[in-house]
């Protein structure tokens, strides 16, 4: 019984590494998509203010349009790049749950061990062993 219980743990602390292991992974991983999605809020919030700006007065300028409606397609053009920074960064958000994979999997061969290991009939000591 006491090599059971010396294994069970052994294969907790081993789990609890792996866990660790995954984590700084999954940490890792993230940095980018977070990135990328603040990186969407700030545009969205700000939406890079002398570029649309530049945008809008040139649309007015050049194709002749009123200064509202070349203010409105900058503004609407500044928001579709938050959009497609925001989906990119989702995305890559989304993939990261695969991360803990080999953690699920690990868990799952260490729990049907130990249901095998109680399940095992226990070895009658004998004189001889004493």
């Amino acid at each position: 019984m006491g090599e059971l219980t010396h294994d069970m743990v052994s294969l907790a602390e081993l789990q609890f590494d792996l866990f660790r292991s995954d984590c700084r992974n999954g940490l890792r991983g993230l940095l980018i998509p977070v990135s990328l999605l603040l990186f969407a809020g700030i545009v969205a919030a700000g939406t890079v203010p002398l570029a649309l700006i530049f945008l809008a007065e040139l649309l007015a300028q050049a194709a002749g349009l009123s200064r509202a409606v070349a203010f409105s397609m900058a503004a609407v053009s500044g928001l579709i790049v938050a959009a497609a920074l925001g989906v990119v960064g989702c995305s890559r958000i989304r993939g990261i749950a695969s991360v803990f994979e080999r953690s699920r999997e690990e868990l799952t061969r260490n729990m049907t061990w130990i249901k095998q290991a109680l399940k095992r009939p226990v070895e009658a000591e004998s004189p001889q062993d004493r």
